[in-house]
């Protein structure tokens, strides 16, 4: 097992919950075990006589879970290269982010530019979103129907690939799960290869944080009496700041966010990206015109898969759209990006206890991240550093 996960991302919280690590293991060791905050590693034995001897299951190697995990890799927004409000037309006219991204994948799929779609829907008999492969409308039409709860979309990687052998793959997830597509795409690792010819199209919806589900379903149950088998969608709203349950008989149910923030998924306090910054496409409802929602186009690829869209009459957009409000996610992502940097300083500070020459590097970044001079001058004596609260000024 990679030291780096283990240490930087598993026993730190960060962990993204993608899946991608579960799908690239080359042992296939790695698995989920119900809500957990990371995936769990198998441990295997082996029996010599009456001996039972535990097996290091990582022994030789390669670590393509440190190779993709979007934690271990820092990327730099893609510049939007459209902004557009945009809502589904055809047999549905809507607003929904969640029909939208629909429409998307049911032009392209249409069109040829991609032959099926990895993304959460709904197990039909438990009624518990899962990861799912997509290859035809009709299982579009009826799934997609899962946002602001947490799924481990990429786990389903080796059934498109290896499996249904698809080609021209579209996948759907959180801002979390592009970083992760992005990471794989960038890889030089040639038995990386296969997934990365593979990956034709990521589209990201706008996240604040997903929720473990079935902490929301019991919430839902004993709280408000609303039985899973009544829920369509559920979907978080921080503008509102409530998470709005969409019923089968069209009702909507509100719950304050602060009454299941304690369901968030740990990994997602440490996450920088709001906008879906890293994937061919974002879709939301921040900053978008009254009955629409907004669309961020970042690569060629998106252009051409908005343009498919737009041809067969499945999306209509107008160039309007509230760029002040985009803007204001933008600067949350940079105080994201600032309490990042004070845990990256944390593990630096771990690492220099072990290794003194690594205490020069610690004593720079504290220095750049407390905007002083040198550490002496971070606290006056009695006087604690307004940044550090707490801070004994040893």
């Amino acid at each position: 097992m990679s030291k780096r996960m283990e240490g930087e991302v598993w026993a730190m919280d960060r962990c993204a919950g993608c899946g991608l690590c579960v799908a690239t293991c080359s042992k296939g060791v790695l698995y989920w075990d119900g809500e957990a905050k990371h995936p769990s590693r198998e441990v295997r034995q082996k029996r010599i006589g009456l001996t039972e001897i535990p097996l290091d299951t990582c022994t030789f190697c390669q670590a393509f879970c440190e190779e993709t995990c979007p934690r271990l890799h820092s990327w730099a927004a893609l510049p939007a290269r459209r902004i557009v409000s945009a809502k589904a037309k055809g047999p549905i006219d809507s607003d929904e982010p969640t029909e939208v991204v629909r429409a998307l994948l049911i032009a392209n799929l249409s069109a040829g530019a991609i032959d099926g779609v990895v993304a959460n829907g709904v197990d039909s008999w438990a009624l518990q979103p899962q990861a799912k492969v997509m290859t035809r409308v009709e299982e579009l039409a009826n799934n997609l129907a899962v946002q602001g709860l947490w799924v481990p979309t990429l786990d389903v990687l080796n059934e498109a690939v290896y499996e249904r052998k698809l080609q021209d793959i579209a996948v759907v997830g959180t801002p979390c799960v592009g970083e992760a597509v992005r990471t794989l795409r960038a890889s030089e690792n040639g038995r990386l290869d296969p997934y990365k010819r593979a990956l034709r199209l990521s589209i990201a919806t706008f996240c604040t944080g997903v929720y473990y589900p079935e902490s929301v379903g019991r919430y839902l149950e004993e709280r408000m009496g609303i039985s899973r088998r009544e829920v369509r969608r559920v979907q978080s709203s921080p503008r509102q700041k409530e998470l709005r349950v969409v019923l089968w008989d069209g009702s909507v149910r509100t719950v304050p966010l602060s009454s299941v923030e304690g369901y968030t998924r740990p990994g997602c306090g440490t996450c920088d990206d709001l906008l879906g910054e890293s994937a061919d496409i974002a879709v939301g409802r921040l900053g978008a015109k009254d009955g629409y929602c907004t669309l961020i186009v970042r690569t060629e690829t998106g252009e051409e898969c908005l343009q498919n869209a737009v041809a067969l009459g499945l999306l209509e957009v107008v160039d309007e759209f509230d760029e002040k409000a985009l803007r204001e996610a933008q600067e949350d992502k940079g105080r994201r990006d600032r309490a990042q940097a004070f845990d990256d300083l944390m593990l630096m500070m771990l690492d220099a206890l072990r290794e003194p020459e690594k205490r020069a590097e610690v004593t720079e970044e504290f220095v750049k991240l407390y905007e002083v001079d040198s550490v002496t001058d971070c606290v006056e004596e009695g006087t604690p550093h307004g940044a550090c609260a707490h801070c004994s000024g040893c």
